[in-house]
């Protein structure tokens, strides 16, 4: 099975959806009711979301009805929608969820395949992995180092406006072809039909949840299966897998970083074949400090309590793998981490990862001199490195922990950068003075 499908819109313009339907029966309304102003505060959110596999509306019941708005003041209104006689699909997301932006070119063409007999829209939620912020679905600061590396470093917006902000962001950065609503300041859509961060419902033209995918198009959840059933046209739900796979590490095996934060692995996973391959993921072995936590990410990121992950890795396609340590203390901590191909066992890979965290603008124990800083941090231009240990010259690293820069001196212009964040490594006669400084090229 394939991210995206080729359909028959001659076959579909023939079964066109009859739009001499009744009326719909909903639930009563969940808001938003009028436009917010821009000013409007955004509701706390709560610390962490229920597991985001465990929540949501069942399928059979009604949909409760609800109005959201558009960036440009537009309302979308769900009853209004249905009595056109034509099915709802409507899909979570936000700007820093990377599986959301992955989702899109399966987004517009659904809209291309079914555009005339279902109406298809995206509700602008909370952002899933803000910078700087804790995650609604952590618990955590979880920026992500796939947003790190784009530049894609959003706090969690505070007021209406400034959601409204981030989506100009989106739709200024990418094609959406489906219409974008924002949820409303206390994000009830998102408290209703969530809390999850690229979900999907499919709404019968009679008011009722037809299918609810906890992720869009997501392994055994296939939107064009489930359109199709709904629509009354030929099905195709037949998934097979088998092909091979590679792994290749794009980080080292050790990492560095400082306590407290997040530090990540990266690898990619290849199928440089004609079929689908199902990879399952496995933590085989964790050594861990106390306090410490680590996830798996690949389609999706998960919590930090999911130990083994299924992932369709589509034919001729490569996918990003990171796994993430959420640090708490000094300390190192070591993960082994299996990749299988559930069709062909002997196809398989093991991965290590150590992640050292040190303490938070410390240096080495060796060196007693007075702590380095980097200024100014986040930066777009030039940086100083100053302080009292002495150095006659840094490098800055990327997250790969390759060489980008060097400096002799004290100084350095980042500008010709790409946004990400980066390793200031100072040197004294080409060996490393203390411990790595981390900063944020904006």
């Amino acid at each position: 099975m394939t991210a995206v499908k080729t359909h028959a819109l001659a076959l579909s313009a023939c079964l066109g959806f009859s739009s001499a339907l009744a009326q719909p029966t909903l639930l009563p309304s969940i808001g938003v009711g009028s436009l917010p102003t821009d000013g409007e505060p955004i509701c706390t959110l709560p610390v962490q979301t229920p597991p985001i596999t465990s929540c949501g509306r069942p399928e059979g019941e009604s949909a409760a009805d609800f109005t959201v708005y558009d960036k440009d003041g537009n309302a979308f209104h769900l009853e209004d929608a249905l009595l056109l006689g034509k099915p709802v699909l409507m899909i979570s997301g936000s700007y820093t969820c990377p599986v959301f932006r992955n989702k899109i070119p399966v987004i517009n063409d659904v809209v291309a395949t079914y555009g005339a007999q279902l109406t298809t829209i995206i509700v602008y939620t909370p952002e899933a992995h803000p910078y700087l912020d804790i995650s609604p679905y952590f618990g955590a600061v979880n920026t992500g180092q796939e947003n790190i590396n784009a530049g894609i470093l959003y706090e969690q917006p505070e007021t209406y406006g400034e959601r409204k902000a981030v989506l100009q962001a989106l739709v200024d950065s990418m094609q959406i072809d489906a219409p974008i609503y924002l949820d409303g300041p206390c994000n009830s859509w998102w408290n209703y039909y969530g809390p999850q961060p690229n979900n999907a419902y499919l709404i019968d033209a009679d008011g009722s949840l037809f299918r609810h995918h906890d992720w869009l198009h997501r392994n055994e959840d296939d939107i064009y299966c489930d359109v199709d059933s709904l629509l009354g046209l030929p099905t195709d739900c037949a998934q097979s897998f088998g092909g091979s796979f590679t792994v290749q590490s794009v980080s080292n095996d050790t990492i560095w970083g400082d306590a407290g934060t997040t530090i990540t692995g990266h690898a990619t996973l290849t199928n440089s074949t004609s079929e689908d391959c199902l990879v399952r993921i496995v933590k085989l072995q964790m050594n861990l400090p106390v306090g410490w936590q680590t996830s798996l990410c690949a389609d999706v990121c998960y919590l930090p309590d999911v130990d083994t992950a299924l992932v369709e890795l589509p034919a001729n396609s490569t996918m990003d793998f990171y796994y993430y340590f959420y640090t708490t203390v000094a300390g190192t901590g070591h993960t082994r981490v299996g990749f299988r191909n559930e069709s062909n066992t002997a196809n398989n890979f093991i991965r290590n990862y150590w992640a050292v965290a040190s303490e938070a603008n410390g240096m080495d124990e060796s060196l007693t001199a007075p702590v380095l800083h980097v200024a100014p941090n986040p930066a777009n231009g030039s940086i100083s490195l100053s302080g009292g240990v002495r150095f006659d010259g840094f490098r800055i690293l990327d997250a790969q922990g390759r060489e980008v820069l060097r400096s002799n001196g004290s100084s350095a212009d980042v500008s010709s950068l790409s946004m990400g964040a980066y390793l200031v490594q100072p040197h004294v006669h080409g060996d490393p003075a203390g411990r790595p400084i981390r900063i944020i090229k904006h």
